[in-house]
């Protein structure tokens, strides 16, 4: 591995605490060795932190051995966390979801200001080329960043984007450090693994031995073209914005027909993107249907309205209900169901419908309630392995923007949080092999 590649990483987390993920895996056991040689130069601070997702018996726990033996012969700091899926079909969404929560509640414990992930050039090209083949538009070329906010003061960087998987393990093998191989990387059922184990050495082989380098190149041009693109759209937005606030943004409707459709989409997107409005809800379509401006009034996703007037767009953030004003909890029956701000929040008991989430039915601690958020509220997510945090920073963790948090319904027992809806269930509902009687939890947009 060339150090003096890191050098550029390694200067911004100077006198830093950096919690360190380490899956055993050789890209993040090389990540912590090249942390730790560099870590008296650089001063340093570092952990690690190993998250079990449950998936591999006794694989997956020798793994967390492994982990934590590495970190007592290197004199590091270890923690532990466990993680169990809830719901079927959505398995890497929620892993990756609750593997960055998790960490960001470990650097924050640690009062940490870094959390180091291992992913490499080869993961930067295989996640270029996934977007490519799913159909992407400039942002997604970019590939991944070299750091991003996680959490509350807590930035997740990635050292080792300039670095090759091969790079990496040469250097392991010069150290005479062992690490341990997923079994499930070689699963070809998943998009993912296909991409790393057959299209990319395919298109090595027959096309492009440096196939992996040009694509990052074309991440690298993409992020720059995009942020150039994206400091115009700021000056642009500038002078064709009228108001802006987190529930109200209006826009000069003239100057804004004036553009071509693309220029009003980057506009759009800025423009909600700046409000803090989730983007998650918002897929093309409904960004094309919304920039096409061939509307009076409509309903564009994630509780924004939008209005034509004569000179005027307007999206608004649609108002909470008065049940969801007054925070009056409303009774939620098992089985049964109960409208909150035009959703139907419903518990099904000893079936197989399609639910958001299972729980341990005999873990509840009936009655139910639905409510709104309220200050000083604390949540055991799972993911955590029983430890509580504060509600506010499990929102910051989701990227729930402050002004979506009041209207996220919170269904409760008499001993807590029992389910954030659209997000987590707590730790102590979770499914176990011990679990004789489950309940299913689900949310529909429109009762």
């Amino acid at each position: 591995m060339n150090l003096p590649s890191l050098h550029p990483h390694l200067t911004r987390l100077r006198g830093s605490g950096v919690v360190v993920a380490v899956s055993g895996g050789g890209d993040s056991v090389g990540l912590l060795r090249a942390l730790h040689a560099c870590s008296d130069a650089f001063q340093l601070r570092l952990s690690v932190a190993h998250l079990d997702h449950g998936t591999r018996g006794e694989e997956g726990q020798e793994d967390a051995r492994f982990v934590a033996d590495l970190a007592a012969k290197l004199g590091l700091p270890f923690d532990l966390g466990h993680w169990r899926a809830t719901r079927s079909g959505h398995f890497e969404a929620d892993a990756r979801t609750a593997r960055y929560s998790w960490l960001a509640s470990v650097a924050q414990t640690r009062a940490c200001r870094f959390v180091a992930v291992g992913q490499t050039l080869d993961d930067q090209a295989e996640t270029i080329l996934h977007r490519i083949v799913r159909g992407t538009g400039l942002r997604g070329l970019a590939g991944m960043p070299l750091r991003r906010r996680i959490g509350d003061g807590v930035i997740l960087v990635r050292p080792l984007l300039s670095v090759t998987r091969l790079e990496i393990r040469d250097t392991l093998k010069t150290l005479g450090q062992d690490f341990r191989e997923d079994s499930t990387n070689r699963d070809t059922a998943r998009t993912r693994s296909r991409i790393r184990l057959e299209l990319l050495p395919q298109l090595a082989g027959q096309y492009n031995p440096n196939v992996a380098e040009a694509l990052v190149r074309l991440g690298q041009i993409a992020a720059e073209a995009g942020a150039n693109l994206e400091r115009l759209a700021r000056d642009r937005l500038a002078e064709i914005r009228l108001e802006a606030s987190p529930d109200r943004v209006v826009l000069d409707l003239p100057a804004l027909t004036r553009r071509s459709q693309s220029e009003r989409l980057d506009l759009l997107r800025l423009a909600w993107r700046e409000a803090g409005w989730p983007e998650s809800a918002m897929d093309h379509a409904r960004w094309r249907r919304l920039a096409s401006l061939g509307w009076s009034k409509l309903s564009v996703g994630a509780g924004i309205e939008a209005e034509v007037t004569d000179d005027r767009l307007i999206l608004s953030r649609r108002v909470a209900s008065i049940e969801i004003l007054s925070n009056e909890p409303i009774p939620l029956p098992v089985p049964g169901w109960a409208e909150w701000d035009e959703r139907r929040i419903r518990v099904v008991v000893g079936n197989e419908e399609i639910c958001d989430e299972w729980v341990d039915l005999d873990c509840l601690k009936l009655p139910l309630t639905i409510r709104a958020p309220e200050p000083g509220d604390r949540f055991e997510p799972l993911g955590l392995g029983g430890r509580s945090q504060p509600l506010n920073d499990f929102f910051r963790g989701r990227r729930v923007a402050r002004g979506d948090r009041s209207s996220v319904p919170i269904v409760c027992d008499q001993a807590g949080i029992v389910w954030v809806v659209g997000h987590r269930i707590a730790h102590r509902v979770r499914l176990t092999g011990n679990t004789i009687n489950k309940a299913g939890f689900g949310c529909d947009s429109e009762p």
